[in-house]
């Protein structure tokens, strides 16, 4: 067994790849914490609203690429396992090909259809000017990140996301600093895209540079075309892009639908409580996103056993982070976004955060099984399931807003995905274990019981705090989430080893997988 081969599955490297995923998220956030604030301050409500407007248009359009992204770190893996390095570059080939010809359809439809999809949104008529400018940058954003993507599913396929992410924290600090140049130069969200596009340019000789290093057996010339390996990555990819369907219109569908019918100062105050929502969602479904290359190099090798354990391991931790992860959001909501955006009247934002945070908590719990199933090759068991999700979100949505206005998006969205991640785990899940959402209930439920104690004991801490007000919005704020989230945090380690959620099987597993140092800061040893 090569060094590549025992990289591809050993836990070892999956944690190692999980905590290089979680720095490179945590860099993320910071920076989602930071660009906010600053765009919103630049543009105001009216112009922020319409940034997203035209993210959440570009993410409808972006669905065009058939999905085939999704296939390469599954490929690549694959085909690296079988040292069949030849076929791994043409991979990467097909990919490049496939997305210049992508985002040139999506810059024709950009200026064919663009004035129809903001009529659509009623968006104001001295506004266009910008809107078109903005929507063409924003799609040409889509192509540099996708040829950007291409050359890092090389590394995540061999699990060297540690360079990956490397690279991108770089990248984030050179954004910020670029973006905000641009903004205070008052070049509008023209100048806010065209930053991006060119620091995000800038990673891609860097990628090649780190895969000539890192597979140096892998070809990235020119490959002759092979039509049987690209239908291959398309099938598979179509059936994952309806997966992913669910992802684009839970994040984008609401602002469309608000923007429309409350007007683009509503679509902001959607996005600044569902941005940090589906950020969140992010972490723990980062910190295990190297479970794909694993799962197709034991799937590779016919280790089901391996396979099952795996996922069930994966859930458990999974409950264990996001439990009082999204506790946190639905009890300290409003300080947050108080601390956050330094102003009181964000309380629609607030709530948002909150509904969605209940919901994303089922879709991260059952997230792992998404992953064992793009792993295994079988995407098409959650393109079903999302399909049922898509409808209902898209219908229910529009209805509860309809019905209830603001707070209609929200609890449309929310009813979705819950519905979506459990009937996705009960049908999919039949495959891997005996009666899935019995065994799900059974791993999330002692995680939820220890966030109910905590979540209560650190509300009660925060409202103390408030008799220590200054006056000011944000020392307030930061002293009800110093106290609350303090207490909150001591209760959850308290109730986790009272009630033994980690078993000696899980110390086991990261006393192989991690650094003795780790270990005794984890009191592990």
């Amino acid at each position: 067994m090569t060094p590549i081969d025992d990289r591809l599955s050993s836990s070892r490297a999956v944690v190692r790849s999980g905590i290089f995923n979680l720095a490179g998220f945590g860099v993320s956030a910071l920076y989602m914490i930071l660009l906010v604030p600053i765009v919103l301050s630049y543009l105001g409500r009216e112009q922020y609203g319409l940034w997203t407007a035209v993210l959440a248009i570009t993410g409808y359009i972006g669905l065009a690429d058939l999905g085939v992204s999704t296939s390469f770190v599954t490929y690549i893996a694959r085909y690296v396992a079988e040292h069949d390095y030849r076929q791994a570059g043409r991979v990467v080939h097909l990919g490049l090909l496939f997305y210049l010809l992508v985002t040139a359809v999506m810059l024709v439809l950009s200026v064919v259809a663009g004035d129809f999809f903001f009529s659509m949104l009623r968006i104001p008529p001295g506004t266009l000017p910008v809107a078109r400018s903005a929507l063409y940058l924003a799609v040409v954003v889509f192509g540099v990140t996708s040829v950007a993507g291409v050359y890092g599913s090389v590394l995540g396929a061999i699990q060297r996301v540690d360079l990956f992410n490397i690279l991108a924290i770089v990248s984030y600090g050179a954004r910020l600093g670029t973006i905000t140049a641009a903004l205070s130069a008052g070049m509008g969200v023209q100048g806010l895209l065209g930053a991006e596009a060119i620091v995000t340019a800038l990673n891609v000789p860097v990628l090649f540079m780190l895969i000539r290093r890192e597979l140096p057996e892998m070809p990235l010339g020119w490959l002759s075309y092979d039509h049987q390996l690209m239908k291959r990555l398309l099938r598979f990819g179509i059936q994952v892009q309806v997966s992913r369907l669910a992802d684009v219109v839970q994040a984008q569908w609401d602002k469309l639908v608000l923007t429309r019918a409350l007007g683009l100062s509503a679509a902001t105050m959607y996005d600044l409580g569902a941005r940090p929502a589906g950020r969140l969602r992010m972490l723990p479904i980062t910190a295990i996103a190297s479970l794909v290359p694993a799962i197709s190099a034991l799937d590779a090798r016919d280790q089901q056993d391996r396979i099952r354990a795996a996922l069930i391991r994966a859930t458990r931790y999974l409950a264990l982070i996001s439990a009082p992860m999204f506790g946190l959001t639905v009890v300290f909501a409003d300080p947050m976004l108080r601390l956050w955006l330094n102003d009181s009247g964000y309380i629609q934002a607030a709530w948002t955060l909150r509904v969605l945070s209940i919901a994303l908590f089922v879709n991260v719990v059952t997230g792992a099984l998404s992953l064992v199933a793009q792993g295994r090759g079988e995407p098409q068991y959650q393109m079903r399931t999302t399909l049922v999700q898509v409808l209902v979100n898209l219908v229910l949505s529009v209805l509860l807003v309809m019905q209830f206005g603001f707070f209609g998006a929200a609890c449309g969205t929310a009813l979705a995905t819950i519905l979506g991640g459990l009937l996705f785990f009960r049908t999919y899940g039949k495959r891997i274990m005996p009666a899935p959402l019995s065994t799900l209930i059974r791993v999330v439920a002692k995680p939820l019981l220890c966030v109910v104690p905590a979540g209560i004991a650190g509300y009660l801490a925060s409202m103390g705090a408030r008799f220590l007000s200054t006056g000011s919005i944000r020392l307030d704020a930061g002293a009800e989430l110093l106290f609350g989230v303090l207490v909150f945090a001591a209760v959850y380690i308290l109730m986790v080893r009272v009630t033994r959620v980690l078993t000696s099987d899980d110390r086991g597993f990261f006393q192989n997988a991690l650094p003795k140092k780790v270990q005794r800061l984890l009191w592990l040893q």
